[in-house]
């Protein structure tokens, strides 16, 4: 087994949200609908898991007309935003991770904190 060493950024909750919108909002200028109505011809709705991400759940129920473009953008951010709590009640209960601030005002900090946290492991 390999030692390892597990490192979580925690973000308050309000910031957090703000990234996850701004993030979807990207996906989407980003050509995201696009993106799905390729691998849609290609197959994706027979698939198990990838028909079932975030956001290409929500562009396919665009494109099968069940919803309109914005109430699956707005959905992928609702579903984002509840994964991501999902997964923080998940991690915060491993007492191995090393939480670190990814507040914006302490964000330059960060790699310096996660590295100085690298050093000691490596050199324990």
């Amino acid at each position: 087994m390999y030692d390892a060493l597990q490192i979580g950024v925690d973000v308050e909750r309000p910031e957090l949200d703000e990234r996850i919108t701004v993030r979807v909002d990207r996906m989407w200028e980003a050509g995201l609908v696009d993106e799905v109505r390729a691998l849609e011809r290609e197959g994706l709705r027979e698939g198990r898991t990838a028909s079932r991400a975030l956001g290409y759940q929500q562009v396919l129920s665009f494109l099968a007309g069940e919803c309109g473009e914005e109430e699956a953008r707005t959905e992928t951010v609702r579903a984002t935003k509840r994964f991501a709590r999902r997964q923080d009640s998940w991690f915060r209960r491993d007492s191995r991770v090393h939480w670190l601030s990814g507040a914006a005002d302490r964000r330059a900090e960060l790699t310096e904190r996660a590295l100085a946290l690298v050093e000691r492991a490596i050199t324990a």
